[in-house]
């Protein structure tokens, strides 16, 4: 998680400090955090700021919850080769460069093989963040890889709402509570967002 510089705010806990953050997910609430850190520097309870303006300290439960999913005892740390039968569930760790090196021998024997066309660099979920769902754009264009951006369904729903309201750009969405009728279209933001 990406920790701004500490505020030296009180904390519940006397041997932890308070650290003011962004929430790193994708999502277009853009919560504004509090974060207990530790003096091993290991992050504690999570909470969203009072103060945010359109939260107002209410944040999901994913991120409520991030502690405990960065320190769990089964989170992936390390890339992993397959070692058996698809399916069977059977991996072997591996370094990151191995692992880097054959992602890209496999590119390369792609591309050789059918053209950059033939790449599609997929991705998406709404936990990457900002950072790491737009950094695989740099590898896709300066290899020329395929023009599709992100999922099936990412490209047709923009360019549609694009075409309907002239903009990418939605709603301030504190106007909310002051609107008869909201639809909230593909999403549950109760409890995910």
């Amino acid at each position: 998680m990406n920790i701004a510089t500490p505020i030296h705010a009180k904390s519940p806990k006397p041997d932890k400090r308070v650290g003011h953050t962004a929430c790193p997910h994708d999502c277009p609430s853009t919560c504004a955090l509090e974060v207990e850190i530790a003096e091993d520097g290991r992050i504690g309870r999570v909470r969203g700021a009072n103060d945010h303006s359109y939260t107002s300290g209410v944040i999901c439960a994913k991120v409520a919850r991030y502690a405990e999913r960065l320190y769990h005892p089964d989170r992936l740390m390390h890339p992993l080769r397959r070692a058996g039968a698809k399916g069977a569930g059977q991996w072997q760790q591996i370094s990151w460069d191995d692992a880097l090196d054959e992602i890209a021998e496999a590119f390369v024997k792609a591309e050789a093989k059918d053209g950059s066309e033939a790449i599609w660099p997929y991705f998406y979920a709404g936990t990457m963040g900002w950072v790491q769902r737009d950094s695989i754009d740099r590898l896709r264009h300066a290899k020329r890889y395929s023009g599709f951006f992100s999922s099936i369904c990412t490209n047709p729903a923009w360019t549609g709402f694009t075409m309907a309201t002239g903009t990418l750009r939605g709603p301030d969405p504190r106007e909310m509570g002051r609107t008869d009728c909201v639809v909230i279209w593909g999403t549950n933001a109760v409890s995910t967002q």
